[in-house]
């Protein structure tokens, strides 16, 4: 009977030990391993209620114009931003909903907590030190954001302007936007709100492309030496591709035209017959094939003939401009691509494809991508947004301008789609993209999007000899790209050519 006592004596003060074990192994887990990461998580209540008493670095444009700070109000620091505007380039920081975009991706540099140790952090505690948080020195210019948002108008849209060499991405425009002020007290109804003004359509928003698809599809066939600009092609007459008709209404007007002027004037039968013909070398130049009179029966109509090939030359190709991946960037940008990945290609839907339709979905961020490519010699710069971080008179670069994260094409066959887009304003659709005295280079785009709708559509870059700046405008169901997008494009260019140099 004792003896029995005793085991279980024994046996509970082990299990008293071992739980005290865990215990102490937990404590040290918690306080000494991951001491540092809770020390930063913000969802620590003691992390929460220390931000509302800690002071954040300002973020400034790239002329040193602030554009978000701390200030202090009754109820302590708030942050206050200056243009509600651009808070889907900024994002927003809020004591109740956390930080968001560059407020998030920058947080620990803004609030001085990156370069603190556990130990830093005792002492700063301690001693009542305060934090010395970084200032954020953005690429974006206000004065070339104002002018977006103004060519905007009341329009839902968005519009990107990058420096095509050194990718410093000078405006981001997302319209509509919300007051990130107020943003804590009127979070219930801008989730509710089916204009979606919490969406930043600049970098997250998938649009069909319409015609500035083109500039891919064109790169490709000049790239793969298929096509003969001397040759002139005519076209006057549909084609039917399965049970898809495509024609040649948008260049009616011109029915001999060489490939240049097939650009300018947006055919879609040349380009989608292009894409068509993107995987059959043997055939070049396909001008004979673009005809209205080809010399035999199309090969993807062969009993054995394929598409996949052709497909395949397209689909390299746009993952060349950024395509289907990660667009290297300093907050998360939606992945562009040229179809569902579960949907085979079939000839209509490449055709559709070539010719900027079908199932093609794409950020303004990547549209705008493409347009800096040609402009810089076939090679896609890195974008980005944040320059460098600025604290007691020195700076800390973020990002080496100048670089590049895929190459689309010859500097060769980039030259010649300058020449393209520069014909598409001199003598084509992009027309009202045309500055004074300035070489403008452009595509336009009108994107029907199925619901008896379009959107509209600009790409381009100026001046063309020596571009400085490359921008894409999409404006929601305002219909074509001619009338709406592209002269919003020419009054920021123009805007933006004045001021950056």
């Amino acid at each position: 009977m004792l003896d029995d006592v005793r085991k279980n004596v024994r046996r509970a003060a082990l299990a008293l030990v071992a739980c005290f074990g865990l215990i102490a192994i937990a404590l040290g887990y918690w306080q000494v391993w991951r001491a540092a990461d809770l020390g930063q998580d913000p969802a620590n209540p003691r992390i929460a209620d220390e931000r509302l008493l800690l002071p954040r670095g300002r973020i400034l444009d790239r002329t040193g114009q602030v554009l978000a700070e701390s200030q202090t109000t009754q109820a302590g620091l708030q942050r206050h931003y200056a243009d509600p505007s651009l808070v889907h380039t900024i994002g927003f920081h809020s004591d109740r909903f956390g930080d968001t975009d560059l407020e998030a991706v920058y947080a620990a540099e803004l609030s001085g907590e990156r370069s603190l140790s556990p130990l830093d952090r005792l002492e700063r505690q301690l001693f009542h030190h305060q934090p010395q948080p970084d200032d954020l020195v953005l690429t974006i210019d206000k004065r070339i954001h104002d002018a977006a948002i103004e060519a905007l108008g009341k329009s839902s849209g968005a519009i990107v302007v990058v420096d095509p060499r050194s990718g410093a991405v000078l405006a981001m425009a997302s319209r509509p936007f919300f007051d990130p002020n107020a943003a804590d007290s009127q979070m219930p109804a801008l989730q509710g709100d089916p204009s979606q003004p919490l969406f930043n359509r600049a970098i997250q928003a998938l649009y069909v492309p319409g015609s500035t698809f083109k500039t891919v599809t064109a790169t490709a066939a000049l790239d793969r030496n298929l096509v003969d600009l001397n040759q002139p092609i005519m076209c006057t007459t549909a084609v039917k591709v399965g049970s898809y008709s495509v024609d040649c209404k948008n260049s009616q007007h011109i029915p001999r035209l060489t490939y240049q002027q097939a650009y300018a004037w947006s055919s879609n039968r040349v380009f989608g017959l292009t894409g068509l013909l993107l995987g059959f070398p043997n055939l070049a130049p396909i001008n004979r094939w673009l005809d209205d009179n080809p010399p035999g029966p199309y090969p993807w109509t062969e009993n054995d003939g394929s598409i996949q090939a052709s497909a395949d030359v397209l689909d390299e190709y746009a993952r060349r401009f950024g395509f289907g991946r990660a667009v290297p960037f300093d907050v998360p940008v939606a992945v562009s691509h040229i179809k569902n990945p579960d949907t085979p290609w079939t000839p209509q839907l490449l055709v559709q494809t070539a010719f900027g339709q079908g199932e093609l979905q794409v950020t303004p961020l990547q549209m705008a991508l493409v347009a800096a490519t040609v402009a810089n010699g076939g090679r896609v710069p890195t974008p980005y947004v944040a320059a460098d971080l600025r604290r007691d008179g020195s700076a800390q670069q973020l990002h080496e301008p100048g670089q590049f994260f895929s190459i689309a094409s010859s500097s060769e066959v980039a030259s010649t789609m300058v020449s393209f887009m520069v014909e598409g304003v001199d003598n084509g659709y992009a027309a009202k993209a045309a500055i004074s005295g300035i070489k403008v280079g452009g595509k336009t785009g009108t994107a029907e999007v199925g619901d008896g709708t379009s959107h509209s559509w600009f790409i381009g870059f100026a001046p063309a000899d020596a571009p400085r700046v490359a921008i894409a405008v999409i404006m929601e169901h305002q219909g074509s790209g001619s009338d709406f997008a592209t002269p919003a494009a020419q009054q920021v260019m123009r805007l933006a050519l004045s001021v950056y140099k």
